[in-house]
């Protein structure tokens, strides 16, 4: 039994080859899709999910005393967005405190607001925000008198008015 004769000049080195090329590429594709996907996740990681759960849970009695100090001194809230400026009328809260307002945004931390409210005409006050707020937004206003105080709520479509006052 003889063996084939194989010539020299049609054997190629492998990097002249198609195959050993294309295994490369889907290995480096999928390398670099990895990448990618890892790259996603760490730049848009979940704000929903808490860190220190254990802190927020404590906090939570704390925000039920807060509202429930607001309903004994008789604290309420109306609120209408119109643009970019909140209009809000708060019962019972006098000029010389400065309540609180944070709008926090339903998905993403980074967006939520905090300002403080200025005083406006009769039990109203008001504060610009620098990017217009939508629907789903969750408001809630603070402050301190004898005691710290807290009414809050969400954005819902009867927030919204048209024109200024």
């Amino acid at each position: 039994m003889s063996r084939p004769i194989i010539d020299q000049h049609d054997v190629k080195p492998w990097y002249k080859e198609f195959w050993p090329w294309f295994i490369i590429a889907l290995l480096g594709s999928v390398v670099t899709a990895s990448l990618i996907t890892v790259s996603i996740a760490f730049d848009q990681a979940d704000d929903l999910v808490i860190d220190d759960y254990y802190k927020v849970g404590l906090a939570i009695n704390q925000r039920i005393e807060e509202r429930d100090n607001a309903e004994r001194l008789g604290i309420s809230a109306a609120i209408e967005i119109r643009g970019t400026r909140l209009y809000a009328s708060l019962a019972h809260i006098t000029r010389d405190s400065s309540p609180e307002l944070i709008l926090g945004h339903p998905f993403e931390a980074d967006r939520d607001l905090k300002i403080t409210l200025l005083p406006g005409p009769d039990e109203t006050w008001f504060a610009d925000f620098p990017e217009p707020v939508q629907v789903g937004w969750h408001w809630s206003i603070s402050g301190r008198l004898p005691k710290p105080w807290l009414v809050s709520g969400r954005l819902e479509p009867k927030h919204f008015g048209d024109a200024a006052p």
